[in-house]
């Protein structure tokens, strides 16, 4: 192999390792720094960089399915997925790396929705649930009560008898208990959302005293505890209508709900993590949301093909 194809080679391969790695949700900006210094180092990167990009794009047109899967793998099976060529609909694995690899694609959840697809069911007691793109809930065992066990994503539930909904926040671990009232409640970037309507509910984390929501009430939480909200329950509802209405909302929170209906790749980095944002927008317009956020923000948006970074 001639110097300049090795040279292209192994460029080819970095940028592959660079896509695996920015799909993370947990890159932090040090990466993003790393990523854009290997990008401009060399006319061979930046060419490697785009080449990968408009393949993910072409095939997303033509393979939508196949390309999401590949890229919500982990870190090993998404680089062999890349350098197959994107060409799979499911990547065969067995043993306990195939339970942990279907558990984290959310494969062996109760009800589960892909990217840009939002769903919807009718429990055993005749609830109805909607559920968010994104979105993957296990149906729990409670006595005497529905439990559904919320691992990402948002839902919206017409409760016809007594529920309990538990999910996973900001490293702490939230219930909600209600009976025969409308709930919506989710997570957005490291904060959960909670606002009910047609009755009560209560909210509980760990070593706090429980929150008592009364119809129309909404809420925010964390592990530092809950803070009420001035939406209201249409507003925060707004995502079973294609709309995310954001009340100062927190950036990187925004690039949360947007991830879900997009496989392009959106990162907040800098002040502009710090930044918050009210408005409506559009949760399958991207390009739209983020003409928004610069029209209404002091931030810029670097492009890198299927890579967008806010700063």
């Amino acid at each position: 192999m001639s110097g300049s194809m090795a040279e292209r080679s192994r460029a080819e391969r970095m940028a592959i390792d660079w896509e695996v790695r920015l799909r993370d949700p947990g890159v932090d900006e040090r990466a993003l720094r790393a990523f854009r210094a290997w990008h401009d180092a060399a006319l061979e990167h930046a060419a490697a960089w785009a080449s990968l990009q408009g393949r993910l794009q072409r095939m997303g047109g033509r393979d939508g399915g196949a390309v999401a899967r590949a890229l919500r793998y982990p870190v090993e099976e998404r680089r062999r997925a890349l350098r197959a060529g994107f060409g799979m609909a499911l990547l065969a694995v067995s043993g306990a790396g195939g339970w942990k690899l279907a558990h984290e694609l959310g494969y062996d959840a109760t009800w589960r929705s892909a990217t840009g697809e939002r769903g919807g069911a009718t429990l055993a007691d005749g609830s109805a649930l909607r559920f968010d793109a994104g979105s993957y809930i296990d149906l729990g065992a409670a006595a005497g009560r529905t439990r559904l066990d919320l691992r990402q994503g948002q839902m919206l539930v017409r409760a016809r008898g007594p529920l309990t909904v538990a999910m996973g926040v900001d490293g702490t671990h939230a219930t909600i208990d209600c009976n025969g009232v409308e709930l919506c409640a989710g997570r957005l970037g490291r904060r959960g959302v909670v606002t009910v309507r047609g009755g009560e509910a209560v909210l509980r984390l760990p070593g706090r005293a429980p929150v008592a929501l009364p119809s129309g009430a909404a809420m925010t939480f964390d592990r530092a505890g809950a803070v009420p909200s001035a939406l209201s329950f249409n507003a925060m509802a707004g995502w079973t209508r294609g709309m995310l209405v954001a009340d100062r909302l927190p950036l990187p929170d925004l690039a949360d709900a947007l991830g879900r209906y997009h496989h392009h790749i959106l990162r907040v980095t800098g002040a502009a993590a710090g930044h918050v944002v009210s408005g409506v927008f559009r949760l399958d317009d991207l390009e739209g949301a983020l003409r928004q956020i610069v029209a209404a923000l002091p931030v810029k948006v670097a492009r890198y093909g299927m890579l967008a970074i806010v700063e």
